[in-house]
């Protein structure tokens, strides 16, 4: 794997500068100006600026719009302003059904207000008919937009309407055009520029100490530490397939459970039974990914807790806010492995897709060891979820259990 972003070619170099740049833009609330082109070649000729005339769409995030933005949106002339919705969410406004599920542009009606906006991105849905309003399918342009917003960790949802480059500079003076074709690759891109900064002892309480390696991909954001605690059972110049394959255990952040101990859900008893368990064994791999709320951001987390507390499940809540199941990629955690020199895991989890996604990453997956911690009343609809929706492995008797528990009370 290359992990020397400064080796590849210049023009992906310039797309993952040009797509943490356009994150940084929406998460600050300023406009992005993207364009679609009809071939790679064509890409590299107007990678830099688009010729004015280029046809693409202004782009605003509902979460940090203002009144200015909507203006702008609103303005008259040719056009009409437009909010763009993931299929998750359309099809939770009963706007997109089952197979046929698509991202769609709602048509902002003259009154339309940010208020307005923001209910048909956020509210609970109950009613069965869609909004009284125009829309239609996203073009694939607004599809691309929608999923660079979550790479920005916004809502996505976003404020939008189409014109051309030079209308959008005119209106935004030093805008960002972002092609739309690069708009899916942040991700894959942090993995692979992914590096080694460097390994720390730290003395962990009733552990022991452990080592701490540090990650961080070529866009310089987020850093992801792999947790080593003890020995590896042989010495460290021997490659990783000829020694016992390491309990490993991928566990994404979660400020909520595992600083503040919520009750929500089992992520800070799984940290600790983790580091436990491999302290006991003598030694163990912990990743700490920096994916919190299943790669949703935590404000997207907190808002998907107050839908859960108006009766949706962990699943429909991610959904009704206009997101997959489970955000989360595990290619940068499997980078992480081979930068430290494993290539076969013993692996800690009831998530069937974490094994998968190793797997076709290139981590062996020898062996699947169950976690099965941190149950309590207030997470019991939660775990039933992950068993029931997600897939994940968790025996009937724990769950079983607790809901006798549950019962005598």
């Amino acid at each position: 794997m290359n992990t020397d972003y400064d080796t590849f070619d210049a023009e992906t170099q310039r797309i993952l500068r040009s797509l943490d740049r356009a994150a940084g833009d929406l998460r600050r609330g300023q406009g992005l100006f993207l364009y679609d082109t009809p071939s790679r070649v064509e890409s590299v000729k107007t990678a830099q600026s688009p010729e004015t005339s280029v046809n693409g769409l202004l782009i605003f995030s509902l979460d940090h719009a203002e009144s200015t933005e909507l203006n702008l949106i609103m303005r008259p002339g040719a056009g009409n302003g437009q909010l763009l919705l993931t299929a998750m969410r359309a099809h939770r406004l009963g706007l997109s059904e089952g197979e046929t599920a698509y991202d769609v542009s709602i048509t902002l009606p003259p009154s339309a207000s940010l208020d307005w906006a923001r209910f048909v991105a956020l509210a609970r849905w109950d009613q069965r008919e869609a909004p009284s309003t125009a829309y239609r399918q996203a073009t694939a342009v607004g599809s691309a937009a929608l999923k660079l917003t979550k790479s920005a960790s916004c809502l996505p949802a976003l404020l939008a309407r189409p014109m051309t480059f030079g209308e959008a500079e005119d209106l935004v003076p030093g805008i960002m055009p972002v092609n739309a074709a690069d708009a899916g690759q942040l991700h894959h891109l942090q993995a692979v520029s992914l590096k080694r900064l460097g390994t720390a002892p730290v003395p962990l309480e009733n552990l022991g100490t452990a080592q701490f390696h540090v990650f961080r991909s070529a866009d310089g954001n987020d850093d992801h530490i792999a947790v080593e605690i003890g020995d590896r059972p042989s010495a460290l110049a021997l490659p990783m397939s000829q020694k016992a394959a390491p309990l490993v255990r991928l566990h994404s952040a979660c400020l909520t459970g595992d600083i503040f101990h919520s009750k929500k859900c089992d992520c800070g008893p799984q940290l600790n039974a983790a580091l436990e368990t491999m302290t006991s064994q003598g030694h163990g791999v912990l990743l700490y990914l920096a994916q919190e709320g299943r790669n949703i951001g935590l404000t997207n987390k907190l808002r998907a807790y107050l839908l859960q507390d108006a009766g949706l499940d962990t699943v429909e809540a991610n959904r009704a806010l206009g997101y997959s199941d489970d955000e989360r990629e595990y290619e940068i955690a499997a980078a992480m492995l081979q930068q430290i020199g494993i290539d076969q895991v013993r692996l800690m989890t009831n998530n069937p897709e974490k094994i998968a996604a190793l797997e076709r990453a290139g981590i062996s997956v020898v062996e699947q060891v169950p976690l099965i911690v941190g149950l309590s009343p207030e997470n019991i609809e939660y775990l039933k979820t992950k068993a029931n929706r997600s897939g994940h492995i968790l025996p009937d008797t724990a769950l079983a259990a607790l809901d006798n528990t549950l019962r005598k009370k």
